[in-house]
């Protein structure tokens, strides 16, 4: 069993860089839509280590509920996090190349949604 400390201490790391790479996201979209190419370039670089860093920390929280014996919510909100991090990183990927994002900004929309009623609603 994993004392309560540690489990809050990787949930306060997952919060920040989720945070952190929703901030950086906005700033990337602000950096594709202005035109600014290298800039968009170093913040999508920055933003992949941030997701690699939001990917360690959920997945430590996910193996923490896991050790507890819930296994179904942990994982799907898992899963939708996955989604949300991919749906990031397609949309700058492709408004770089001027291709069409519709899809993937409602994909994100769904993943974000899903991630935070997960979260915050069901696992509290």
């Amino acid at each position: 069993m994993v004392a309560k400390e540690e489990k809050q201490m990787w949930l306060h790391a997952h919060v920040g860089l989720w945070s952190l790479a929703l901030i950086l996201f906005v700033i990337g979209y602000i950096g594709l839509k202005a035109g600014w190419t290298t800039f968009l370039k170093i913040v999508q670089m920055v933003l992949r280590l941030v997701f690699v860093l939001v990917f360690i920390t959920g997945a430590r929280l996910v193996f923490i509920w896991y050790q507890a014996g819930n296994y179904g919510w942990p994982t799907v909100k898992g899963l939708f996090g996955l989604l949300v991090i991919a749906m990031m990183e397609m949309i700058l990927t492709r408004g770089r190349k001027n291709e069409k994002t519709g899809v993937f900004w409602a994909l994100l929309l769904v993943g974000l949604i899903a991630v935070f009623y997960i979260g915050y609603g069901v696992l509290g």
